[in-house]
């Protein structure tokens, strides 16, 4: 009996122990979100390492130029390739098991990551990109040859480009409720037509001085200009900066139109009001308004604009521009006065020097590691070239939307037929190298609040 019984132990405590192990081996997950990873960055991709913890496990599909490497004897080939991205409280990982590079050539060898954890919308605005720089983007160019980053390096052309998209960026932008009540904050406007608005209700008050009781809304802003510009070159275009506008998506459940809005109850009038380098002093009125670009808005109807700013008035010590979104409706004894802003989007557009390139790693040193390996994975039994990454969860601000939004880029002999580079994701017009990033949809973008 006791024999027997001992016979049935070992026989499930091997079962167990095989069970585990299969399970283990081929990563079987029980529940719907996986723990949090802190793998070796080493090089080497290991099974267990990113695949059992880390959520996102990506194939991507490259069509390569399949010419043989002279030096190596051996071509790179077609086919998937795997990105993982993992976290854990200090960190962001990345790995990227490139099974269609086959050579081991480091020669001119580069790797290059571009991320953030917010992400405005940006569309052909190289330099709406540098306003984030610090501030929830950062981006590294590694030379793997020589085992460190690139030198700094910026490529401008000639003929003035207008930039649009500018964020505003609150770290360094400022923004102040003078008169109205809102929940919203700069989120709700970095984004157009994405069924979410800064929306700020009138305020009814009797101000000091010449001002007329009414219901007001005044947003100041104060801008910094420089703070959009590429750090080492922000005098290059500051010096260079020929317009300034306002762009803007907004609405109202009243009609503003500023040149009868005293006849109507239902109108009211609304404007953006410059300062140039100094805020607006609200309490003499003739000042304050001295600058007024009108505002016209059909009620509960969405319209587009920009705003002609005064680009001679920046600060030149500080670089800082001030302007106020000011609309106002005088009492009426009989019908209601009171309204709503709805603000869907709002930016800067720029004209200035056209940045072509700019090379440089804005990672600070000790917040970021990378490591290669040539050799074979889980994925491909065939020697191809690994990457791991990882960098700081302090590289970027504390946010409640727990995003990262990521773009590579490499080269290493593999690249797109007829380049020098690959992207994912991308094409063969995405090279870093030779345009910076301009396109929020060149990104993909992970949830992380799921890890």
């Amino acid at each position: 009996m006791k024999k027997g019984l001992a016979i049935t132990l070992i026989i499930v405590v091997v079962g167990a122990s095989l069970l585990f192990g299969f399970v283990w081996g081929n990563d079987f997950q029980f529940t719907n979100n996986p723990k949090p990873i802190t793998p070796i960055v080493d090089g080497i991709i290991e099974k267990n390492e990113w695949k059992r913890a880390a959520y996102y496990n990506i194939p991507f599909y490259l069509d390569v130029d399949n010419t043989i490497d002279p030096f190596e004897g051996k071509q790179n080939v077609d086919g998937w390739n795997y990105l993982s991205v993992g976290e854990d409280e200090e960190n962001y990982y990345i790995a990227l098991d490139l099974c269609s590079d086959r050579t081991n050539n480091k020669s001119e060898e580069w790797i290059s990551f571009f991320l953030a954890n917010r992400m405005p919308e940006i569309m052909g605005s190289r330099l709406a990109f540098q306003a984030l720089v610090d501030y929830g983007f950062e981006y590294l160019y590694y030379d793997i040859n020589q085992s460190t980053t690139f030198d700094y390096s910026l490529g401008t052309g000639i003929i003035p480009m207008t930039y649009n998209y500018i964020p505003i960026v609150p770290e360094y932008d400022s923004i102040e409720i003078i008169n109205g009540n809102t929940s919203s904050n700069y989120l709700d406007f970095w984004n157009s037509y994405d069924g979410k608005s800064f929306t700020i209700e009138s305020f009814n008050t009797d101000p000091a001085g010449t001002w007329e009781p009414g219901d007001y809304i005044d947003i100041r802003f104060g801008v910094n200009i420089t703070e959009k510009f590429p750090e080492q070159n922000i005098t290059t275009f500051l010096t260079d900066l020929l317009d300034l506008k306002l762009n803007y998506v907004m609405s109202a459940n009243l009609t503003a139109l500023n040149s009868d809005h005293l006849t109507y109850a239902e109108r009211f009038a609304c404007g953006v009001v410059e300062h140039d380098g100094m805020p607006g002093n609200f309490t003499d009125e003739a000042t304050f308004t001295s600058d007024m670009n009108n505002i016209n808005l059909s009620n509960d109807t969405i319209t587009s604009g920009n705003v002609d700013l005064d680009h001679s008035g920046v600060n030149a010590s500080n670089g800082m521009f001030y302007f106020t979104i000011h609309c106002w409706n005088e009492v009426n004894a009989t019908y209601p006065t009171a309204y709503e802003l709805n603000i869907d989007y709002l930016a800067l557009r720029m004209r200035t020097t056209p940045l072509i390139t700019l090379i440089e790693n804005t990672i600070s040193q000790g917040n970021y590691d990378l490591a290669w390996s040539y050799g074979s994975s889980v994925k491909c039994i065939e020697d191809h070239r690994m990457f791991e990454f990882k960098i700081a969860k302090s590289e970027f601000p504390d946010l409640n939307d727990d995003m990262l939004y990521l773009f590579v880029a490499g080269y290493g002999t593999m690249s797109f037929i007829g380049t020098n580079f690959w992207a994912y994701p991308g094409d063969s017009n995405d090279n870093p190298f030779n345009g910076f990033v301009d396109e929020y949809s060149n990104f993909l973008a992970f949830d992380m609040s799921i890890t």
